[in-house]
């Protein structure tokens, strides 16, 4: 009866382990899985299987870049064409508590379609921004400001200081027009 009892107890820490070990997908750096947990008692053996380890994704090397990879409609490809050699950069105004952060995109040479006339277009240059999980809530070219698209977006305070993925999207292209890999989210100003 203690074997048995033993043994119940040794398999339930074992299956305990396994689970919390799956559930919180262990540490956040590259390491070899573990061997196989292998329990022995007197006239019981019982193996388990190491939990399958998901590895994280590494870290962009590459510097934010224009981007537009893959195919686009004949009739806009002239629109998102238009940013694949464009130097575009990010700059973060001032970020106060529960308000919504502001940002431009500054395009030398202006804003296509919005500050800039492209004739024969039918793109409608309605611009998106996200930066992590959550879309910008407008983007729009201000009268005054040259080569600058304003956007505004809703983050969580926690957003403050992090990496985050940028991206810019127009309407009608497959890609984003710009991506940064690792963008760095202004802090708060107050």
């Amino acid at each position: 009866m203690m074997k048995k009892t033993r043994t119940r107890v040794i398999l339930g820490v074992i299956g305990v382990a396994t689970f919390l070990l799956a559930a919180c997908g262990g540490p956040d750096y590259p390491v070899a899985p573990p061997a196989p947990i292998v329990v022995e008692a007197p006239d019981i053996q019982v193996q388990v299987p190491a939990p399958a380890r998901q590895e994280p994704s590494p870290t962009p090397a590459t510097a934010p870049t224009a981007t537009q990879e893959q195919p686009t409609p004949a009739s806009e490809t002239q629109s998102c064409d238009l940013f694949t050699s464009m130097d575009i950069s990010v700059v973060y105004l001032d970020w106060m508590r529960d308000t919504p952060l502001e940002f431009y995109f500054k395009m030398p040479g202006g804003v296509p379609g919005l500050e800039i006339a492209t004739p024969d277009s039918t793109n409608t240059w309605e611009y998106t921004g996200k930066v992590g999980d959550h879309l910008t809530s407008n983007c729009e070219f201000v009268s005054g400001y040259a080569e600058r698209l304003y956007c505004r977006i809703n983050l969580p305070a926690e957003y403050a200081y992090t990496a985050r993925e940028l991206s810019l999207s127009l309407k009608g292209c497959e890609q984003p027009i710009y991506t940064d890999p690792a963008t760095t989210v202004t802090g708060f100003a107050n």
